[in-house]
């Protein structure tokens, strides 16, 4: 019997080596795969308290989006487990699908799953970032360094009863 694939996650924000939450990656001991990029153009935006989501593509939208740059790793199904409660998939923050990726230096295709703004709110938060305009390819460290506060005026966004809220 031939061992199953692992699941392997593609990350864009603050999972990333250098960023806040990577440490939970390192902990929980997910292998990384290296450098990726999606396969096909995405939208990806910056949210309340600089927070990147990933969004489905907006039904309102004539966006092509870009090609978003990220990394690949190998979580263990326990890893996965906390994964998707730090993203708040319970609640309805975030909620984990396939996608497509390209492996950095190889140009490997490669089926992995993201984690990406719940439906509920994905395109209310795209049009309240500023659509089209505030798609992004990369999520950088300018970016995490955001006055948290003022990212939150400016979205007129906030959680609440631990689900996101836009108004």
């Amino acid at each position: 019997m031939a061992d199953a694939t692992p699941t392997r996650v593609f990350v864009y924000g603050t999972l990333k080596r250098g960023f806040p939450n990577h440490p939970l990656l390192a902990a929980c001991a997910s292998p990384f795969v290296g450098a990726a990029s999606t396969a096909a153009p995405a939208s990806l935006v910056i949210g309340p308290y600089s927070v990147p989501f990933l969004l489905p593509t907006p039904s309102s939208s004539s966006s092509s989006g870009h090609v978003v740059s990220g990394e690949l790793y190998a979580p263990s199904p326990a890893a996965l487990v906390e994964l998707d409660a730090l993203e708040g998939t319970h609640i309805g923050v975030y909620e984990r699908r396939p996608i497509t990726v390209l492996v950095g230096g190889s140009g490997e295709v490669v089926e992995a799953q993201a984690y990406f703004a719940h439906p509920s709110y994905a395109e209310a938060l795209w049009r309240r970032c500023g659509g089209e305009e505030a798609e992004i390819g990369e999520y950088t460290a300018d970016h995490a360094a955001r006055d948290y506060y003022l990212c939150a005026v400016q979205y007129n966004c906030c959680i609440q009863n631990d689900r996101v809220q836009v108004s």
